[in-house]
């Protein structure tokens, strides 16, 4: 127990027991139901600091808050407060930056080569009682292949520096990234319709923003090679879902491998869901016990830092603030 008030708004764990472990002896944290339902309505008068999944914290949520101190997210993206409305209410936002980088980028690999290894098809077929080499043909070797990378931030490197230690060669797109990035990673930068039209495989890790929403569109399809595959470990919006579709089924591309989707769970009927050219994953490409864990304790480790008066590490409104 402690003086202040720590509100976990929505959690997929077993317990809460690192975070009350992380506040002890300063915070009492208490979880909303399990269906969070309105967060306006649900969220304890007093609340000092909130602890964030997936829950909408929107304007009006954060303009109601009266002592609250900061909202803390078990994750890296925070498309799901709003971070101005939070800034003009004098409130930390922090995230954890680096809690999944091993495991995204090794998640995107591991569906890179699953696509260009032609795996899926191979396991299909074999189970199916085949034993054909010509389901899967073409393969090509990896090392050969040109690996785009739409997005260079830390999880993209991790990515990238994984592709090329398998020999291939390594592009990347991505307005914000310097100089000496570049050099340190030895990768060339290209625009982004440069790389759709030169990449053997293309990989997702930028963040959604009001820019990469809706990015991959059918324009974007028609620059990439027949012969390209699209992963996306990123963020579900960034992929326009009719014109993969669409691409797909024309031939446009040859494959995607999809941690993620415009809406999760996808729906039942959701053509990519059971699409032959699709390998799928539940959004899991973050996952291990030990990211899961770490995310947790990085989490719990800066609301309790706002409440004892510091400025908290990882902050994503630091201007807003004042930093």
């Amino acid at each position: 127990m402690g003086d202040y008030l720590v509100v976990v708004t929505d959690h997929d764990f077993d317990d809460l027991s690192i975070e009350r472990d992380v506040l002890d002896g300063i915070a009492e944290v208490q979880p909303l139901a399990e269906d969070v339902g309105d967060v306006t309505r649900d969220l304890p008068a007093g609340t000092d600091g909130i602890l964030t999944l997936r829950a909408e914290l929107d304007r009006s949520t954060i303009t109601d808050l009266d002592a609250c101190r900061i909202i803390a997210r078990y994750g890296i993206g925070v498309d799901n407060v709003n971070v101005d409305a939070a800034g003009e209410r004098g409130i930390y936002v922090t995230n954890v930056p680096e809690y999944c980088l091993e495991e995204v980028a090794t998640h995107a690999l591991g569906m890179a080569i699953s696509l260009t290894r032609s795996l899926p098809q191979y396991d299909r077929s074999v189970a199916a009682g085949e034993w054909d080499r010509d389901v899967g043909a073409p393969v090509r070797r990896f090392s050969t292949q040109t690996v785009g990378v739409v997005g260079f931030g830390a999880i993209g490197r991790a990515f990238g520096e994984r592709a090329a230690a398998l020999g291939a060669d390594i592009v990347a797109s991505d307005p914000y990234v310097d100089d000496d990035a570049v050099v340190e990673y030895d990768v060339e930068l290209l625009e982004f319709e440069e790389l759709l039209e030169h990449a053997d495989v293309v990989s997702v890790h930028s963040p959604l923003t009001d820019s990469t929403r809706g990015m991959f569109d059918e324009e974007a399809f028609d620059r990439m090679r027949d012969s390209a595959y699209l992963i996306n470990a990123s963020r579900g919006p960034i992929v326009d879902r009719a014109a993969l579709v669409d691409a797909l089924d024309a031939g446009e591309i040859s494959g995607a491998g999809l941690d993620v989707f415009p809406e999760e769970p996808p729906a039942v009927d959701d053509p990519l869901r059971d699409h032959d050219a699709v390998l799928s994953t539940p959004h899991v490409g973050w996952y291990s016990e030990e990211a899961n864990a770490e995310r947790r304790r990085t989490a719990a480790r800066c609301v309790r830092r706002a409440l004892e008066g510091q400025r908290p590490p990882n902050l994503v409104n630091e201007d807003a603030l004042g930093g």
